[in-house]
C-alpha cells in the first residue's frame, strides 16, 4: 500500500484532520515535525494535547530531550521503523506533520554514507568563524563549482556540507549522493493541506496569543533553568529564542509577540514554496467538502 501523508503549513489543520480519520480508521500517527520529538517543549511546537494523544497511538514525539540533534535522515529511519511495526500490528500508518524536508526525504530516499567525522567538522566550523561564508564558498567553488553553483554564497550550512564531503571522502557532493544515496522502502501518497491564506495567517496570529496565554514563558523559563542554552539547535523552533531573550532582558513577552506571528507567518510562506517544489504531491482545499472526502476515499479502498 502507500502510506498516507498529512502535511502542509502550520495551523492548516493537520492535527484536525489527522485526528478526523483515527475516527473512523485504525491508525497510528508518525509525527513529521523537526520539533516535536523534544521533550518539555509542548507548547512552543503546538504538540497535541494529553486528549488528542489518547485518540491514536503518536509516533516520534517526545522521544529526545533538546540538547539532542535531530535531523531528517535519523527521521528517515525512525519513520521507516515505524511503518514497518505499524502495518505488523494490521493498523493504518500515517506520516502528519509539515517539516517539508522530512516529508521529500521520506518520497525520495537519504543520503546514506559514513558517519560524520567530527574533527573535519569541527576545523571547517572554526574555518566558518575565522574566514567567513564569503571565503570558504570560494574554496568550494574551486573544488566543487558544479555543487557551489546550486546554492548561495551565504547558505553557511551547505557550504559546510560541501567541504566536509570533499575532505572525508575525497568526492564532490554530486559522486557523493550518488554513490551512497538509499532509495525508501515504502511508497507515500502526499496530502498538502491547503486554505486561504488569509484563514491560515488569522489562525496562525490567534494560535500565538494562545501560546502564550497558555505558559510558553514558563515553558522556556523551565528550560533555561534546566541548563538547556537557548544556542541549542532546538531552540530554532519559532519563539523559543526570542522569549528567551525576554526572559534575559525581563521584558514582557508581549513585547515579541507581533515578531513571532509574522515570523510564523513567513515559515508558512516558506513551507508552501517547498510543496510546490515537490512532485506527485495531492492538494486539499479544507475550504472544499468533496476535497476532505477524497482522502476518505483513500482510506477506504
Amino acid at each position: 500500500m502507500r502510506i498516507p501523508v498529512i502535511t502542509g503549513p502550520t495551523a492548516a489543520g493537520k492535527t484536525a484532520v489527522v485526528l478526523g480519520l483515527a475516527e473512523r480508521y485504525n491508525i497510528e500517527i508518525i509525527s513529521a515535525d523537526a520539533y516535536q520529538v523534544y521533550k518539555y517543549m509542548d507548547i512552543g511546537t503546538a504538540k497535541a494535547d494529553s486528549e488528542e494523544l489518547k485518540k491514536a497511538p503518536h509516533h516520534l514525539i517526545d522521544i529526545y530531550t533538546p540538547d539532542k540533534t535531530y535531523s531528517a535522515g535519523v527521521f528517515f529511519e525512525q519513520a521507516q521503523k515505524c511503518i514497518r511495526d505499524i502495518l505488523g500490528r494490521g493498523n493504518i500508518p500515517v506520516v502528519a506533520g509539515g517539516t517539508g524536508m522530512y516529508v521529500e526525504t521520506l518520497q525520495k530516499g537519504i543520503f546514506a554514507g559514513p558517519d560524520r567525522d567530527e574533527n573535519i567538522r569541527r576545523d571547517i566550523e572554526d574555518q566558518m568563524e575565522q574566514k567567513g561564508a564569503e571565503a570558504l564558498y570560494e574554496e568550494l567553488a574551486g573544488i566543487d563549482p558544479v555543487f557551489a553553483e546550486k546554492i548561495k554564497p551565504a547558505d553557511r550550512a551547505r557550504i559546510m556540507r560541501g567541504l566536509e564531503l570533499n575532505r572525508q571522502l575525497k568526492m564532490n557532493v554530486g559522486d557523493a549522493q550518488a554513490e551512497f544515496h538509499r532509495n525508501p522502502d515504502y511508497d507515500y501518497a502526499i496530502f498538502v493541506l491547503t486554505e486561504e491564506r488569509e484563514k491560515i495567517y488569522n489562525r496562525i496570529n490567534r494560535r500565538v496569543d494562545l501560546m502564550i496565554n497558555s505558559g510558553w514563558e514558563k515553558e522556556v523559563q523551565k528550560l533555561l533553568e534546566m541548563g538547556y542554552s537557548e544556542k541549542l539547535d532546538s531552540f530554532k523552533a519559532i519563539g523559543y529564542r526570542d522569549i528567551a531573550g525576554c526572559i534575559r532582558d525581563k521584558v514582557s513577552v508581549d513585547t515579541v509577540s507581533e515578531k513571532i506571528k509574522t515570523r510564523t507567518r513567513n515559515f508558512a510562506k516558506r513551507q508552501l514554496t517547498w510543496f510546490r517544489h515537490m512532485s506527485e504531491i495531492k492538494y486539499v482545499d479544507l475550504s472544499d467538502a468533496n476535497e476532505l472526502k477524497r482522502l476518505d476515499k483513500f482510506f477506504f479502498t
